[in-house]
């Protein structure tokens, strides 16, 4: 079932009216990476046309899944893109949610014990169940026996990141997510009005409540983006698969223009994931990113104030992978190199 903007409004502005409870809970500190090595995060940039085989692949460049589950109490949650129920690139591919499921199946997890979960927004997003129906996630998640989570219909919690600096009341998030094992996001790539470009960091605007995202949009700018990245603080993440098959290019929300590398980006960090995938948008000339070197976007900057993670090239393990022998491949990797080794 289809939502209108008329209703999805209308719910977003009930659950301001009636907000969700959220008791203050003690701060989990931001989890070690999985996958990092040698003390640096890990990247992997795969070249294929193929949306299954490139993240298999890349999951191959950083070890395997097995580390993901291994030990691990709790539920993974997979964290998607299901902000309305557009269509990929805007949104989500059901696929992606399908390929990283079954391989941490594959591992031995139980498929009860993994659940794909969001709240989706107030334009033509709410209620979330709808949204992700249409999506066909929910058939995914049917066929696979993994759980779905439509966050606003369940419990959350209030924690406060000791590095957070705007968010003096705590921040509101879902309790399954302050409680899983592991979280895994699943981002998409576009220009955005205020934080230029949205990936793994700007995602996490997905697990707060109605009543944060009007407190994060209350001012523009830098306010703005200092409450973006202190909601990461509030949650680990420990791994991003960022779907690069194609992307917009052109300014939104009316976006038009599409680029098709046919890549698959999966880090072990958001800050470092997402640098790479900027520099991938760089390259395809995105609105807003040609003149700016990618280590000074300010999610950058105060992601690494923050002690989120690294966007030099010295502090992350750049894998690649070329399963379409694609002659021009090793250009851009060499330029994502070039381009994350400027000294600020």
């Amino acid at each position: 079932m289809k939502n209108t903007h008329e209703e999805s409004d209308a719910e977003y502005h009930r659950l301001i009216q009636d907000p969700i409870p959220g008791p203050l809970v003690p701060f989990k500190p931001l989890r070690s990476e999985v996958h990092s090595r040698n003390g640096k995060h890990t990247v992997a940039i795969v070249r294929s046309d193929d949306r299954r085989e490139g993240i298999r692949e890349a999951y191959r460049l950083m070890g395997g899944l097995g580390k993901m589950t291994d030990g691990v109490q709790g539920e993974i949650i997979i964290k998607p893109n299901c902000n309305t129920d557009d269509a990929f690139p805007r949104n989500s591919h059901h696929e992606t949610v399908r390929v990283i499921a079954e391989e941490l199946i594959e591992t031995g997890y139980p498929a009860d014990k993994i659940c794909v979960g969001d709240m989706s927004g107030r334009y033509r997003g709410l209620p979330t169940r709808n949204t992700i129906e249409e999506m066909g996630i929910k058939a995914v998640a049917d066929d696979l026996g993994i759980q779905v989570g439509y966050f606003e219909e369940e419990e959350w919690v209030t924690v406060k990141p000791p590095g957070s600096i705007s968010w003096p009341d705590g921040i509101k998030i879902p309790r399954r997510i302050h409680e899983a094992g592991r979280v895994i996001l699943t981002p998409v790539m576009r220009p955005h009005r205020s934080p230029i470009f949205t990936i793994a960091l700007k995602l996490c605007v997905g697990l707060i409540d109605p009543v944060g995202r009007e407190w994060l949009h209350w001012n523009k700018n830098q306010d703005l983006m200092n409450r973006m990245i202190d909601i990461n603080l509030a949650f680990s993440t420990d791994l991003v698969v960022t779907d690069a098959q194609k992307f917009f290019i052109d300014k939104g929300p009316a976006h038009n223009v599409m680029a098709e590398p046919g890549l698959t980006i999966v880090g072990s960090n958001r800050v470092a994931a997402d640098a790479v995938a900027v520099c991938i948008m760089k390259q395809h000339n995105s609105h807003r990113m040609e003149d700016t070197p990618v280590r000074e976007h300010t999610s950058f900057t105060l992601g690494e104030d923050r002690g989120l993670g690294s966007s030099s090239i010295e502090d992350i393990e750049l894998l690649s992978s070329n399963l379409e022998e694609d002659i021009l491949f090793g250009d851009v990797v060499s330029q994502v190199r070039e381009e994350l080794s400027y000294q600020r």
